[in-house]
Parts: structure tokens; C-alpha cells; sequence
């Protein structure tokens, strides 16, 4: 009697395991994913979800919520100081030294050489040098203006110049390279590219 106990006993665990194996295979993870959006507008409204991996490196954007350290130690030693007016560039004095202003335009680049005295040297631009319609606007014809006003300088005698660019123009940075090509040495670079500080006004919501 013992023996057929066992035996039975043994056979009604092995049927329990079986059963709790198949349970365990029937058994199906369900995952729930982030409720779309119904139209356009919805989504308009929900803005631009930022991720937790992502880092802002500006302050005030979108989704600014954590700040990165960034080494200044070396940043101080490129921007100019009060000593840089009054350091000697060929004999003359930062501050007194012409400037020349760079308006690079999409269609265009317009070139004005200045004194200390804001008074006109010399300019030129793409349109006096020969280049009419869509040739205005190609990186050769801001790098040919940039020769020019450069040779204008230097026939002059003038060999040390600041440069103030504005703009976003195809002729930005050849019309300097022109103006080192002809011989004129540029001391410094200042960016007076005005940016808008909120953009543009967006897009009206879409109705539907």
C-alpha cells in the first residue's frame, strides 16, 4: 500500500508542475505606450517633449532643466581687455586703428572702410566689381570684393585694419580672406550679426 501511496503521489506532483509550467507560458507581458496625439492642434498644444539623457547647455531654452559646467579659464584670455586698446599694432594704437565694416547680405556684400573718426576711406561692393544678378551672392564674389577693398588700403598705405562683420551672406568670411590675400593684416573679427532674442512669430494653429 505504501509503495502505490508513493507512486500516486508522485504522479499527482509531476501533473501539478506540468500545469503550473503551461500557466506560466500563457502567461503575456502587455506594454501601454503614451496616448497619441488626435490632430495637429493636440499636438501643438503637448509641445516638444524633452528626453532625461539629453543636456541643455543654454539657459532659458526649452526644457532647460539641467546646467553643464563649461571651462572658462581660457575664454578670458581671447576676448578683449582694457590693456587691448592700448596695445601697439605696426606702430598704432588698437583703438585708432580703421575698421573695416562688412555687410554680407544673401544677395550681396558691401564693404565701407572707416577712421577712428567714423569717417568713409573707401567702399566697394559686389555690384562695382563687375558681378551682376544672381553672381552677387557666390563666395568668389565676396573674396574678389574683399581683394579689392583690400588693394584700396594698401595704396593708401594702410595695413592693419579691425574687421566688423554682420550678416549671414555667402561672402561673410571670404571677404576677409580677400582682404589678408591683398596684403592687409586683420588685428581682430567682431561678429554684429543682430539675433533675434525670441525668433520669429510662429505658425498659427492649423484648424480643422
Amino acid at each position: 500500500m505504501s509503495f502505490r501511496r508513493l507512486v500516486s503521489d508522485l504522479g499527482r506532483l509531476c501533473i501539478q508542475t506540468a500545469s503550473q509550467s503551461v500557466a506560466v507560458q500563457q502567461q503575456r507581458t502587455i506594454h501601454a505606450s503614451v496616448r497619441a496625439a488626435d490632430s495637429i492642434r493636440d499636438a501643438h498644444r503637448q509641445g516638444t517633449r524633452v528626453s532625461a539623457g539629453r543636456v541643455e547647455t543654454m539657459e532659458g531654452t526649452t526644457g532647460a532643466g539641467t546646467q553643464t559646467a563649461v571651462n572658462t579659464s581660457s575664454l578670458d584670455a581671447r576676448l578683449p581687455t582694457a590693456e587691448t586698446l592700448k596695445q601697439q599694432f605696426d606702430g598704432v594704437a588698437y583703438h585708432e586703428l580703421p575698421v573695416v565694416y562688412i555687410r554680407a547680405s544673401k544677395n550681396n556684400t558691401l564693404v565701407t572702410v572707416t577712421d577712428t573718426k567714423h569717417e568713409v576711406i573707401t567702399s566697394t561692393s559686389c555690384r562695382l566689381e563687375g558681378f551682376k544678378n544672381a553672381r552677387k551672392k557666390t563666395t568668389i564674389a565676396g573674396q574678389t570684393t574683399g581683394v579689392a577693398a583690400g588693394q584700396r588700403l594698401v595704396r593708401r598705405g594702410i595695413r592693419t585694419v579691425r574687421v566688423q562683420v554682420k550678416g549671414i551672406g555667402p561672402g561673410r568670411m571670404t571677404c576677409v580672406k580677400g582682404l589678408t590675400v591683398a596684403g592687409v593684416r586683420v588685428v581682430s573679427i567682431t561678429d554684429h550679426t543682430p539675433l533675434c532674442e525670441l525668433g520669429p512669430r510662429p505658425r498659427k494653429i492649423r484648424r480643422i
